[in-house]
């Protein structure tokens, strides 16, 4: 029997408050969706549930490096993701104004700014072993790996498997298993 993703859902995300990446709501408030607080942590955990080739870290201390390519969305919900380590290494976020300045990167989350770009920079990505996270409509479709789609108060998160193998990336099980599957133009 498949899992429930509406129910996997929810459990992930409660996890992800009661680890602090989500701050919870205050005694007596109502629980508010705060999408990119929401989206800066599903960011982590794609780290988490993604395995790259060894070629794609300079050295086994080398960090974790997740780029923000474009307009920034996120704001403050970044700060939550400072001191944080993934798999033994330690993440690090900056920002990019071009597809240029990504390197080092491992994760690169493209904003809505770039969307014009979309196409160059999905093929510099994937000959660099970068796992291409967006939340725009088509994202995945045109060759991104991850798409964060928000529906009503819920974070949507769609794969596009062939695009991480093109990138040499190992999706988990466990992350497909919550996750919409799509190809390139289709979902």
């Amino acid at each position: 029997m498949k899992p429930n993703s509406k129910g996997v859902a929810r459990v992930v995300i409660l996890a992800l408050a009661l680890s602090g990446l989500i701050p919870g709501p205050a005694p007596g408030e109502t629980p508010a969706f705060q999408e990119y607080q929401v989206k800066a942590a599903f960011l982590y955990n794609f780290a988490k549930f993604v395995e790259w080739p060894s070629e794609a870290f300079a050295s086994p201390e080398s960090p974790m490096v997740l780029v923000i390519l474009g307009s920034n969305p996120f704001g403050d919900a970044l700060k939550n993701l400072r001191g944080k380590t993934v798999n033994g290494r330690q993440l690090v976020v900056r920002m990019a104004e071009s597809v240029e300045d990504v390197d080092p990167s491992h994760i690169l989350y493209v904003g809505e700014s770039e969307k014009g770009k979309l196409s160059h920079i999905l093929k510099t990505a994937e000959k660099r072993n970068i796992l291409t996270v967006g939340d725009s409509e088509g994202f995945a479709q045109r060759g991104g790996v991850i798409n964060m789609l928000t529906e009503g108060s819920r974070v949507v998160i769609e794969v596009n498997p062939e695009a991480a193998q093109r990138a040499r990336l190992t999706v988990s099980s466990k992350l497909l298993a919550l996750a919409r599957i799509v190809r390139a133009g289709r979902r």
